[in-house]
Formats: structure tokens, sequence, C-alpha cells
């Protein structure tokens, strides 16, 4: 077994927690990296999402600390080009599971269960939006919200605000750890050099972001409400209040 010899009781559970929601993660991107037209097609959808649900976070997006944290859990931990990254984690485990202190690896698997948990679900919204309706002029509101109630409830959606919120309290406990912070640096060109820059990227921004925010209980409380508002409007506002006008992703074309 890969994790004989690596870990001790303690931190087996998330030792191999991580390794269960990375590989789920990487089986999630196989599917859309490995054809084509989905992957067309899903990159669309996931640059239309996020410029759907940013405007949703406007206050937050004011305040530059708080702005970063936004991006940060909208694009790095349930969003866009983040295949690289898993499939860097897939191959760095074990070094990992060696190497992190309790706290960060409990962290890191919290990050890889929400990782894999939203990747799934964007997939099942992305496949059903494009079998359900003809986008070619664009995704309306009204078609996301639709497609969306048909691949999730509201109720999974209200675990990942939690896993959310769980993941940024290890992430300040953490921040507040000095040699955390030195150690990230010092493992900026050696992983780069070993080809894991994606990996380190990814856990520099998270340390870096939430390291920025003066009171992070209050920006996490508020956040998860604001979360749990827009789940709330996508999963059970009245269809017939949504807009129907179509829109396109603003980066991508239309696939």
């Amino acid at each position: 077994m890969w994790l004989t010899g690596m870990v001790n009781r303690k931190t087996r559970p998330y030792a191999e927690r991580l390794r269960f929601y990375t590989d789920e993660s990487n089986a999630v991107h196989e599917q859309y990296m490995s054809d084509p037209d989905l992957r067309r097609k899903y990159e669309y959808f996931l640059d239309w999402q996020v410029a759907y649900s940013l405007p949703f976070y406007s206050e937050f997006r004011k305040i530059p600390e708080t702005a970063a944290a936004v991006e940060f859990v909208i694009s790095d931990l349930i969003g866009t080009n983040i295949s690289a990254r898993d499939a860097d984690l897939a191959r760095v485990v074990p070094i990992m599971v060696r190497l992190l202190p309790e706290k960060a690896l409990q962290a890191l698997a919290s990050a890889l269960e929400l990782n894999a948990r939203a990747l799934s679900i964007n997939l099942d919204i992305c496949r059903t939006l494009f079998e359900q309706t003809d986008i070619s002029a664009g995704i309306s509101e009204h078609d996301y919200c639709e497609a969306f109630r048909r691949s999730t409830s509201l109720d999974e959606c209200m675990e990942l605000i939690d896993l959310t919120i769980a993941l940024g309290h290890s992430l300040k406990r953490l921040v507040r750890r000095p040699m955390l912070g030195m150690t990230l640096r010092a493992m900026h060109v050696p992983a780069h050099a070993a080809g894991f820059g994606a990996m380190q990227d990814f856990l520099e921004k998270g340390y870096s972001t939430f390291h920025a925010i003066d009171d992070v209980d209050y920006f996490l409380n508020q956040f998860a409400a604001r979360l749990a508002d827009v789940f709330t409007r996508i999963c059970r506002e009245p269809l017939d209040i949504m807009d129907t006008t179509p829109s396109y992703a603003p980066s991508a074309s239309l696939p």
C-alpha cells in the first residue's frame, strides 16, 4: 500500500482522504480531457458560470484582500484551469503526506474533497445544459438554473458551503504559523524544477490569500451567507422570473 511506512496513525485518515479525493478529481478531469468536444463545452460552461457568479459577490470584490479570497474559492477550489494542479497532486501525494504537518494535511484533504465534489456537480450541470438546450446563442440564467436543478440539489450545495467554510477556518489556523509560510517560499523553486509548479502555486495562493485577511471569521460568515443566498436563488426561485436572455462566456468561443 502507498501509505505503508509513510504516515502515523494520527495522520492516516487525512492521508487516505486526500488520496481518495485526488483520485476522484482526476477521474472527473479524465472524462472531459479525453473528449475534445466535451472539453470545449465544459471550458466554455465554466467560463460562463464564473462570469455569472462573480457579480453576486460584488461587495467582497471591492476590497483587495477579500476579492482575492472570492477568486480563490470560485476559481482555484471549484472552478477553472485546475486539471494540471490535480495531476501534480496525484504524483506528489506520497511526499505531501510525509512532509506536511497534521493540520496542513487535513486542510489539503478538505480542499480536495470540495474540489472533487464541485467538479462532479459542474460537469453534470454542463452535460445536462448542452443536452436539454440549444445554446448556439449563448447560455441564459433560466437554462442554467434549470440544468442546475436537474443535476444537483440545494442540500448538496449547502454541504459544499459547509466544506468551504470549514476549509477557510483550517486555513486561518495555518496562516498563523510563520514557519509554514517560510517553508512554502523555500519550496517554490524546487517544486517548479521538479514539475509540480501548479500544485505549489495553489498552496502558495491559498496561504497568501487568507494571510492577507484581517478578520477571517467575519469574512467567512458573510461569504457563507452570500453563498447560501445564491444557491437558494438558483435552486428555489421560480424559473419564470429568471432571465431568458442568452449571454456568451466572456473569454471563450461557443463550442
